[in-house]
C-alpha cells in the first residue's frame, strides 16, 4: 500500500501541475471572465498547482523514509514545514471554492444587485489566506513548541479544526450549488433572452459544479475520516490518496466541462503537435528514395542547361547569320549528346 501511494505522490505531481496549470492558463486569457472572478478562481488552482508541485514530492520522501525506517529523515523539520504548507494550501482552496460558489449562487438569484467586485474580491482572497494561516498555525504550533496537551483535548481541537477547514467549506459548496440550480430554473427564460451572455453563465457555472461534484466525493471521506476517533493507519493512507486524486481532477472538469475552455485547449494541442511535425518531420526510406531520384533528374537538368547555353548573337537586321562548325566541333558536339 505504500509503494502504491509513493506512485500515487508522483503521478498526482506530474498530472496534477499539467493539469492546473492548464486551468490557470485558461482562466488567464478568458476575456468574458471578469477580474473578480479571475481572483477567486486563481485562489482555487494555484495553491492546487503549489500542492502538486511541492508537496508530493516531499510526501513521497516521507513514505519512503518510512518503508526504509529512516528515523532521521521522518523526524526532520521538513516534515513539519511539509504539514503547515499542506494544511494552509489545502484549506485555502477548499475556502476560496465555496467563496466561488457563494458568489455565483448571488449573482443568479438577484444579478442587478449583488455584482462582485474588485476589491470584495480581494478582500475575501486576503481573509481566507489569514483564515487558513491562523487555524494551521494555532493547531501545529503547540505540537511544535512542545507543549503537553491532553488526549481528549487535543481529539476536540482537531474535530474543531476539520469541521471549520474541511467540513463547513464543503458543506457551504454544496448547498449553494443546490440553490444554484433552483435559480438556473427559475432564470431560465430570462437568461434566454441574452444568448451570448447566458451561454458563457451556463457554462462557468457547469465547470464550478463538476468541481464541486469531484470535492463531494472526494474530499468529503476525507474530512469525514479525520472526525473519527481513532482510524487505522491504512485507512489513513487510503483516504489521504482518494483526497489527493482530486488535484488531477478538478481540473479536468474545470476546463472539461467549459466548452469555451475545451476548445481552446483542443486547438493548442492541435496547433503544438503541427509544429512539432514540420519542425522534425517524419522520414522514411521511400521518400527517401524519391528525394534522390529528384535530385538526380535535376542534377541532369542543370547539366544540360549548362551545355545548352550559347552567346547571344546580334544579327543586323536584313541579314543573315551563317555559322560555320568544322568537322572536329561537330564530332565533339555528337559525342558529347551520346555521353548525355
Amino acid at each position: 500500500l505504500l509503494l502504491a501511494a509513493i506512485v500515487h505522490c508522483y503521478v498526482v505531481f506530474v498530472l496534477g501541475s499539467l493539469g492546473n496549470s492548464v486551468a490557470l492558463w485558461c482562466v488567464v486569457t478568458c476575456n468574458k471572465t471578469k477580474p473578480a472572478v479571475k481572483l477567486l478562481l486563481y485562489t482555487v488552482f494555484l495553491p492546487l498547482l503549489l500542492l502538486c508541485l511541492v508537496t508530493r514530492p516531499l510526501v513521497a520522501h516521507i513514505i519512503t523514509a518510512i518503508l526504509t525506517c529512516d528515523v532521521v529523515s521522518f523526524n526532520s523539520s521538513l516534515k513539519y514545514v511539509l504539514g503547515i504548507v499542506y494544511s494552509t494550501l489545502a484549506q485555502m482552496e477548499l475556502l476560496a471554492i465555496a467563496a466561488v460558489s457563494f458568489f455565483r449562487m448571488k449573482a443568479l438569484w438577484s444579478p442587478q444587485v449583488h455584482i462582485l467586485r474588485l476589491r470584495v474580491a480581494v478582500a475575501v482572497v486576503v481573509s481566507i489566506g489569514f483564515f487558513a494561516v491562523l487555524t494551521t498555525l494555532g493547531v501545529t504550533m503547540p505540537k511544535l513548541l512542545g507543549y503537553q496537551i491532553d488526549r481528549q483535548v487535543w481529539r476536540g481541537i482537531n474535530v474543531l479544526y476539520f469541521l471549520l477547514s474541511t467540513m463547513v467549506p464543503v458543506l457551504v459548496t454544496v448547498t449553494c450549488y443546490a440553490l444554484i440550480i433552483l435559480a438556473m430554473r427559475r432564470n431560465q427564460c430570462r437568461l434566454a433572452s441574452n444568448h451570448t451572455s447566458s451561454v458563457h453563465r451556463v457554462e462557468a457555472t457547469r465547470s464550478m459544479l463538476a468541481v464541486c461534484i469531484s470535492n463531494l466525493f472526494l474530499s468529503f471521506p476525507h474530512s469525514v475520516f479525520h472526525l473519527l476517533e481513532d482510524p487505522s493507519f491504512t485507512l489513513h493512507v487510503i483516504f489521504h490518496m482518494l483526497f489527493y486524486t482530486h488535484f488531477i481532477v478538478d481540473p479536468i472538469v474545470f476546463v472539461g466541462f467549459n466548452q469555451s475552455f475545451r476548445h481552446r485547449v483542443v486547438e493548442r494541442v492541435g496547433a503544438g503537435v503541427t509544429w512539432m511535425t514540420q519542425c522534425c518531420p517524419w522520414t522514411s526510406p521511400t521518400s527517401n528514395i524519391h528525394s534522390s531520384s529528384v535530385t538526380e533528374t535535376t542534377d541532369q537538368k542543370s547539366s544540360v542547361t549548362v551545355f545548352d547555353l550559347k552567346p547571344s548573337i546580334t544579327v543586323p537586321s536584313g541579314k543573315k547569320s551563317t555559322v560555320t562548325e568544322t568537322p572536329e566541333q561537330k564530332s565533339s558536339v555528337t559525342d558529347h549528346h551520346h555521353r548525355l
